[in-house]
Formats: structure tokens, C-alpha cells, sequence
């Protein structure tokens, strides 16, 4: 009997030792290395600082090191790591989610959380995300684009904001003769025109969505809605709405052609009145825009407008750290969602952020997202580069919408068959 019991306590004592690594690794140092391209998060945001340093203190052991690599040069420096297999734990997945969540190297959310926080985001961010019904990222912010019109010029020529895209095209000379532009933007780095352009296919009847995807043989670029959508660009910019030059004006000049009041409205997303209009307008231009849907193609239709979000976050599947990682994902999306919404005033991608918005144009926006948003993110390979090489020769009058159209479809088909 007592060989018995002391054979019993050798065991336990086995048992104990050998779990012994196993409890310390749960306190080895961790370090999580978390990527983006907002430049309002970095160590010296104090905002985001609270978010890392709120995190670090609950888990001890964890170190969060914030790698910010601007929007020019991020999908380039993203696409160098996933040659290398050096992705990051926590990151923006960019037009690469898709990619990456069907190779299977990043996780898909809809395996790791629960049905109750998968519902908490609006459906079109969310749906900007999800691929063959798994979610791969999730959005930090929405987005929703709109034309943010100078109402003094507006009042000075006796003009409303246009309701229709032919009442546009139609009070464009009045705008021309009194010396403004009618609508600034730019299309330098050729990643606006798109954003503009694949609404409109939607407002023609088409699923930007399925032409992305280009899986059904039954939807194709080469079809109605999108040469439609082109030919309406073709004739906004033949009738000089735009910036003279626009594949030469870059995104911060169309802003500035609006901000010095040369401009009578100026297309743009969300974050603009968010951060960038306090940060680089000045106060008599401040003082008198105001926000309107895209205009439509009839008085009754919907102003489809791109929504979704550009902000997603994923997490490296299969790493000794991906369960950290997830836990700071779902951090994120608790408490620490406040201080960001609070901070930067951005578009919530959630309902629940929109309590902490101050900035009364944003919220206006946010209401148009469950009524107006269409998709303008392309994920599929070769759409987006296909897309914006036609919009660009549109803009140029190098194209021709239903020849546009059809290199659209053979650029996307030579893309996958590589």
C-alpha cells in the first residue's frame, strides 16, 4: 500500500513538472508587431499610445511594436513580406485580403468569433471583407464618399446642388463661365477614378461585388452596366466637370483646388471632415461646405455612393503569436473603439461608434451607409489595375467606354490565367 501511494505522489509530482513549461510559456515576452499606413497611429498619437499602453497592461508579457508605412508605399512593402513569408501579427490586409484568407494565411474570423461580434459592424464594411462567406478582416473604420459643395459659389450663381449626374453636366458652363470648376478631384496615383466610376456601375443595375469576383460565367465586364457607367464618365468629362489634367492633379491638389475656392464642390470619402478639412482648410471654407450624396440618374433613384472601408484588420494565421493577436483584435473593438472614434472622428464601421461622433457631417454620412453605399474596393487579381488603367483612359479620352469595357474583362482574364 505505501508503494502504492508513494507511486501515486511520483506522478503527481511527473504530472506538475511537466505542465510546468507549459504554464510559463503563457509569461515568456510576446512581441506583437502591428502594421498600417494611418499616420494618426504611432507611438507619438497619444490616443492610439492609450490604446497600445491599455492593452500592454493587461497582458504584461506583451509588447506591441506599431509599424506605420505610408499608403504610397504600403502595398508595395506588403507585398514584399508575404514573398518572404514575414508577415506582421496584426495588420491592414489592403487589396490583399482576399488573396490571403483563401491561401489560408491569415485567419478567417468567422471561425474564432462569435455570431455576436461578427453582427456588430455595418454590413457593407463588413461585406467589403468577406469572401466565399468567411470574413478575413475587420473593419477599423467605414467609409462613404460624397460631394462636399462650397456654398457661397452655389449661392453666388443661384444654383442647388445637383440631384441628378445631367443636372451636373447641365449647370457645369454656368459654373465655367464664372470662373470655378465644377467638381475637384484628382486622379494622379489613377486610385480615385475607380472609387468614382464603380458606383456608377451599380447605379446602372450592375454587382460590382460579382464583377470583382468574375467567378459566375454569367457576369462579365464587358457588359451593359459597366459601359454605361463609363460612357457617363466620358460625358461628365468631355463636358469639362473636372479638373483640366485630372490623370495629372494628385488627391491633395483636387483638395487644395477646393480649399482656395476655385472649385464649387469637390468629391470625396469620410475621413475628409473627420480630420483632414480642420487640418488643412482654411476657416472661410470651413465655414461655408456642406455634404451631398452623389447624385443620381433620375430624381427618384438611389445616390449610390462607395462605402465599405479601406481600414481592415487581420491577423497571421498558424503563428506562436496568433492567439495574441486575436485577443488584441478583439480588444480593439471593446473599450479602446471609444478613444478612437472620440480622437479621430472617423466614419465607425460599427453602430455602436456612432454615439462618440461629435462632427455632424460624418454623421450625416453614416446614416447613407445602410441606404446608399456600393462597393468601389476591388480585391480580385488584375481588377483594380485593369479598372483604373481604363478610368484613367476615359479621363484622357485614350478610351472608349465600350472598348473600356472589354479590355477591363481581357486584362482581368490575362491576369488570372498568369
Amino acid at each position: 500500500m505505501k508503494f502504492r501511494k508513494a507511486l501515486i505522489v511520483l506522478v503527481v509530482i511527473a504530472l506538475v513538472i511537466g505542465a510546468m513549461p507549459v504554464l510559463a510559456q503563457d509569461d515568456e515576452p510576446i512581441t506583437l508587431r502591428v502594421m498600417h499606413w494611418t499616420d494618426t497611429m504611432t507611438d507619438e498619437s497619444e490616443w492610439w499610445s492609450s490604446i497600445v499602453e491599455g492593452f500592454e497592461a493587461e497582458h504584461p508579457n506583451v509588447t506591441i511594436e506599431t509599424n506605420f508605412i505610408p499608403f504610397a508605399q504600403y502595398l508595395p512593402s506588403l507585398e514584399a513580406m508575404i514573398a518572404g513569408e514575414e508577415l506582421p501579427d496584426v495588420f491592414f490586409g489592403h487589396v490583399k485580403v482576399a488573396e490571403l484568407g483563401r491561401a489560408g494565411a491569415i485567419v478567417n474570423y468567422s471561425e474564432v468569433m462569435d455570431e455576436e461580434f461578427i453582427n456588430q459592424f455595418f454590413p457593407g464594411p463588413l461585406r467589403q471583407f468577406t469572401f466565399d462567406g468567411n470574413v478575413y478582416a475587420l473593419p477599423w473604420t467605414a467609409q462613404m464618399f460624397g460631394i462636399f459643395v462650397n456654398g457661397a459659389i452655389m449661392e453666388e450663381l443661384g444654383l442647388e446642388p445637383p440631384e441628378t449626374w445631367d443636372e451636373l453636366i447641365e449647370m457645369a458652363p454656368t459654373i465655367q463661365d464664372a470662373g470655378y470648376i465644377p467638381l475637384s478631384w484628382g486622379n494622379a496615383a489613377m486610385n480615385v477614378c475607380p472609387d468614382f466610376v464603380l458606383p456608377l456601375i451599380t447605379q446602372y443595375g450592375g454587382d460590382v461585388y460579382a464583377l470583382d469576383d468574375l467567378s459566375d460565367p454569367e457576369v462579365s465586364w464587358d457588359s451593359e452596366p459597366v459601359v454605361n457607367a463609363l460612357d457617363l464618365l466620358q460625358r461628365l468629362a468631355e463636358a469639362n466637370v473636372f479638373v483640366e489634367g485630372i490623370n495629372g492633379v494628385s488627391e491633395e491638389q483636387g483638395a487644395q483646388i477646393a480649399y482656395s475656392g476655385r472649385a464649387a464642390m469637390f468629391y470625396a470619402g469620410s475621413w475628409y471632415p473627420g480630420g483632414l478639412f480642420a487640418q488643412q482648410a482654411p476657416q472661410e471654407w470651413l465655414d461655408n461646405y456642406y455634404v451631398i450624396k452623389n447624385p443620381a440618374l433620375t430624381p427618384d433613384g438611389i445616390h449610390w455612393s462607395g462605402d465599405g472601408s479601406g481600414e481592415g484588420w487581420v491577423v497571421k494565421a498558424d503563428s506562436p503569436n496568433t492567439e495574441m493577436a486575436l485577443e488584441f483584435a478583439r480588444y480593439l473593438y471593446g473599450d479602446a473603439y471609444q478613444l478612437h472614434i472620440e480622437a479621430t472622428q472617423n466614419m465607425p464601421s460599427m453602430p455602436a461608434g456612432t454615439g462618440f461622433l461629435e462632427n455632424e457631417i460624418v454623421q450625416e454620412m453614416t446614416g447613407w451607409l445602410e441606404t446608399d453605399g456600393a462597393n468601389h474596393i476591388l480585391f480580385g487579381q488584375g481588377s483594380w489595375d485593369a479598372v483604373s488603367n481604363v478610368c484613367a483612359g476615359i479621363l484622357d479620352s485614350s478610351v472608349e467606354p465600350a472598348e473600356g469595357a472589354a479590355k477591363i474583362q481581357a486584362d482581368v482574364e490575362a491576369a488570372r490565367a498568369r
